[in-house]
């Protein structure tokens, strides 16, 4: 297993695996990098590429990158158990694309979460929602397993256990992090789900895991389009089944009192590319889910 550090703006510069480990910094923390064995990709199934109306995109550059990307705060002093926020990007993109047009280092730094920030690559700009080994019934918990190890040996971590986790995606990423929560070991620590104009699909797994009472889960979506449909049939849905469910427009000045309550479906002015970042959402949610952490 190869670790190595990467400095947002860098990609692509890393250290040799017999080099010793170099610390590199922002403006907000700490970004490090493993290479991973339990990474999503690479993935047999994607060994030989993929095509998708008509265009092929091959393994390498698209799906052979076992890249795993860690942010650590500045201030960040665990004690104990760990809590981990995963966030996957989308169709056409990848980590250091979404980390930058979303602002999300300066977003999880802002929320004041104590908790390392995770973004494994998937299919990187490919319009592909596949998870790679995630689709395993042990993936996540490998994943989860080996970064714990490679955090612990780095000195990031004081322990090799998770203790809560949060799964969050753009777009296509819903499809990752519906297989996820069908899993054992790990994905039993997920306490709460955040699709930002993600439920394109996958509404019944969404909803049993809710139903199930597992977590917390919330959905922001751009007025129109399928992931807004979706959201409307879902609450419905659970509604019927006498889960109490919040629908609301989703308002920057609310204090993040709407995001407070156990299933959350926000309707959002900005549309699909910027929903992310216009209104610092993800800062906004992750403030609202670990307010005393």
């Amino acid at each position: 297993m190869a670790a190595a550090m990467l400095l947002e703006g860098q990609e692509g510069t890393r250290t040799r695996a017999s080099d010793p480990p170099s610390v590199a910094s922002n403006d907000y923390g700490r970004v490090i990098t493993f290479d991973l064995e339990a990474a999503p990709f690479p993935d047999a199934a994607r060994r030989e590429g993929y095509s998708y109306a008509g265009d092929f995109y091959p393994s390498e550059g698209h799906y052979d990158d076992p890249s795993v990307v860690v942010f650590i705060p500045s201030g960040y002093s665990p004690e104990g158990k760990v809590d981990l926020v995963f966030f996957f990007h989308g169709w056409y993109s990848s980590v250091s694309k979404a980390a930058r047009d979303f602002d999300l280092f300066r977003q999880f730094s802002a929320s004041g979460a104590k908790a390392l920030l995770v973004m494994p690559e998937t299919a990187r700009d490919a319009p592909d929602s596949f998870a790679g080994k995630l689709e395993r019934d042990d993936g996540f918990n490998a994943l989860v397993g080996q970064l714990l190890e490679a955090l612990h040996a780095g000195g990031v971590t004081p322990r090799l256990e998770a203790k809560d986790i949060i799964l969050a995606g753009h777009s296509g990423a819903y499809h990752i992090i519906s297989r996820i929560l069908s899993q054992r070991g790990a994905a039993a620590k997920v306490g709460e789900v955040c699709l930002f104009d993600a439920l394109y699909d996958d509404v019944e797994r969404f909803a049993e895991w809710i139903q199930e009472g597992k977590g917390s889960f919330v959905s922001i979506c751009s007025d129109g389009g399928d992931p807004a449909d979706n959201a409307r049939g879902m609450a419905e849905a659970l509604q019927a089944r006498g889960i109490p469910v919040v629908t609301a427009k989703d308002d920057p000045e609310d204090n993040g009192r709407s995001l407070r309550h156990r299933v959350v479906f926000l309707s959002s002015q900005y549309d699909h590319s910027d929903i992310i970042s216009q209104a610092d959402e993800f800062r906004r949610v992750l403030a609202a889910s670990m307010p005393s952490r």
